[in-house]
């Protein structure tokens, strides 16, 4: 017994020593009540107090006044009496008064009956480690606000994933690409952004870049398909580097999207297109007027003659059919431009007036025509027996669409185009425009035809109908007037056709361009809901450019699951009048109001709102934006329907009304 307590002795005599010798921790402990019984060197090399000056004082000497007055050294020792441990990382003061970041640790000291004899306090000094932690934090916090900020105005997307694929980073500028919040991409693997055919050959293109190097997408730039939440997909351009972050390899996306590059391109074909056809039909029209009129001299001449009266018809067949050919090239010149025009300041809702009576004896009873004509229309320098013509050829495709009647309107607006809708139709210049709209509720166009609508022998029409020169004559005349001409249509819906002619005075629409009103603002909560994704991915950046919180759906039944779910009121639904599915427009905004009454409703249609109006989809007096719209109209538009919601409107919830059934 005797040799075990001496070799006890022995042992704690050396841990007493190795323990007063470490320089790099505090190690003391304190009694019960708190009070310093033992000093070692990192004691005194940490805090700076000699084991003289130490040794009986209460610790709490080593924690700043604030900490003191509100308890904490008690807490403590309380906490390492209640779990066993107690352990913290602060400030704590040194001897001199100053300040150090301090990680420490207390823990009891028991006797074999349980008795508290004391406590064990190690204290570290972390300050260079926070230090650094803070340095590495800013410098994060750099480039967060780097890719939050500056970034977002350079890419539509930045994302980072490591060597598994999964997501690091994900930026704000790829919320509003792709749809997802933060939370539902980050951890996940990124192919989850991309369409099923892409997403198989996603990590096959990583794991074979890791164990071979050969690259296939790293460090290459390329045209890849984005998926958005909702499933439609988007052209992107892709370019993905390599870093080392952490001895680990991550891979960075920057990502632009193509979708208003595209489709600016492909107008910009088209157009340059329809120009060389333009340029070889009127080519070809002018040569073969040239061999028209030597067949029509010559069959004139014949004709003097006496001959059979059987050679004689066919001569007449000959002169006739020469005739028709004339007819024929002189559309086509039309359509190319080049014949002669004789513009003259014209009002348009006169010309229609006086064509109008023309058109009901041509189309028939079964065609109900209405004419809703603008008031103070503005006056355009054009041709009027072309645009009469034209006006006449377009009722005419019209009364085709209907063979079993229906209704024609014929309307007139002024109109201004914008920057914005410039950038989306390159083919016109900004500026005040008179418009002319016809529209039908026949059988409609189908989206594959609608680009090929104004080419010249194109023609929906069954083989014997029509010579497919109508739409491209109406074309080639607006174009040299230097209109506009935009169509609109919805297969078993109808067709709206709209011309724009420049107004007569151009310093007028110089400035109406440039002065632009100041866009009014708000903070509210809206629903947009958009079966065009690019069209609705506008419109919401126009809002949120605007301050308002808004929620997007594609479509009537997202739309309506949308606010299903919510519990606070939508301020305002903005919906298009048509859309794909069971649930269009009106029945949406019927369902909203039916939850939550007084609900402002704003509507959008490509048709106008007399056309809407006309075909029974929405009633009279309703809010409706007729596309293509300027930002000023969207947002004066919404922030008048918001400002006259009434004013009990705020107080309505979920649980005060019950959602009633719809019929879709």
């Amino acid at each position: 017994m005797g040799e075990q307590a001496s070799s006890a002795s022995h042992d704690i005599e050396h841990l007493r020593l190795f323990v007063e010798g470490v320089r790099d921790y505090a190690v003391i402990t304190l009694s019960p009540d708190g009070r310093v019984t033992s000093w070692n060197a990192g004691a005194q090399a940490i805090k700076g107090y000699d084991a003289s000056e130490i040794i009986g004082r209460h610790f709490s000497i080593f924690y700043a006044p604030a900490d003191i007055a509100s308890g904490k050294p008690d807490q403590a020792l309380q906490e390492a009496v209640t779990h066993g441990r107690f352990e913290d990382s602060g400030w704590r003061v040194r001897k001199d008064g100053g300040r150090f970041s301090a990680n420490v640790v207390i823990t009891p000291i028991l006797a074999r009956d349980g008795t508290l004899l004391g406590f064990g306090k190690i204290t570290r000094d972390i300050s260079d480690r926070v230090a650094a932690d803070t340095r590495l934090s800013a410098s994060e916090a750099r480039l967060q606000t780097l890719v939050d900020t500056v970034l977002d105005t350079l890419v539509d997307g930045l994302i980072i994933i490591d060597r598994r694929g999964r997501v690091q980073v994900y930026n704000p500028a790829s919320e509003k690409l792709f749809g997802y919040r933060p939370d539902e991409v980050i951890g996940n693997n990124v192919k989850m952004l991309m369409p099923p055919e892409t997403m198989r050959e996603h990590d096959q293109y990583l794991v074979n870049y890791q164990k071979t190097g050969i690259r296939k997408i790293i460090g290459i730039s390329r045209e890849v398909v984005g998926q958005r939440k909702d499933g439609s997909t988007f052209p992107m351009h892709l370019a993905v580097g390599e870093a080392t972050h952490l001895g680990e390899p991550i891979y960075v996306g920057i990502i632009r999207d193509l979708t208003e590059r595209n489709q600016v391109e492909s107008q910009l074909r088209q157009s340059q297109k329809m120009e060389a056809v333009g340029q070889l039909t009127g080519g070809l029209a002018h040569d073969f007027n040239n061999i028209l009129m030597l067949i029509s001299i010559n069959v004139e001449a014949l004709l003097d003659e006496e001959f059979p009266a059987r050679t004689r018809e066919r001569l007449e067949q000959i002169e006739k059919s020469a005739a028709r050919a004339a007819e024929l090239t002189q559309q086509l010149l039309a359509y190319s431009r080049r014949q002669p025009l004789h513009p003259r300041p014209t009002d348009l809702n006169e010309l229609v007036g006086a064509t109008s009576k023309l058109l009901r004896r041509t189309l028939g009873e079964n065609i109900e025509i209405e004419a809703i004509l603008a008031d103070d229309l503005w006056i355009t320098n054009v041709d009027r027996t072309q645009l009469e013509t034209s006006l006449v050829n377009l009722s005419l495709n019209a009364r085709d669409a209907m063979p079993g009647g229906g209704q024609l309107l014929i309307e007139t607006r002024n109109v201004v185009l914008d920057q914005d809708y410039v950038a989306q139709n390159p083919d016109v210049a900004p500026g005040s425009y008179a418009m002319l709209a016809v529209t039908d509720t026949g059988t409609g166009i189908a989206p594959e035809a609608l680009e090929k609508v104004f080419e010249p022998f194109f023609t929906t029409k069954e083989v014997g109908r029509g010579t497919g020169l109508g739409l491209s004559m109406v074309y080639g005349f607006i174009k040299q007037s230097n209109g506009h001409i935009k169509i609109y249509s919805e297969l078993n819906r109808g067709t709206s056709i709209k011309m724009y002619l420049p107004r007569a005075d151009g310093t007028v629409a110089d400035r109406a361009v440039s002065d632009a009103p100041a866009l009014p603002v708000g903070v509210e909560r809206l629903l947009v809901v958009e079966d065009n994704p690019d069209v609705r991915a506008r419109i919401c950046e126009i809002l949120r450019g605007l301050g308002y919180s808004v929620d997007e759906a594609n479509d009537g039944v997202s739309g309506l699951a949308r606010f299903e779910t919510v519990r606070r009121p939508y301020d305002l639904l903005l919906t298009d009048v048509v859309m794909p599915g069971p649930i269009s427009g009106k029945a949406l905004a019927d369902a909203l109001s039916a939850r939550w009454p007084g609900t402002p409703v704003v509507f959008m249609s490509g048709y106008t709102e007399d056309a809407i109006t006309h075909q029974g989809r929405l009633s009279a007096g309703v809010r409706l934006l007729a596309k293509p719209f300027r930002r000023h109209e969207l947002a004066q538009m919404i922030r008048q329907a918001l400002d006259e919601r009434p004013r009990t409107f705020d107080a309505l919830t979920p649980d005060t009304l019950a959602m009633k059934d719809i019929e879709t």
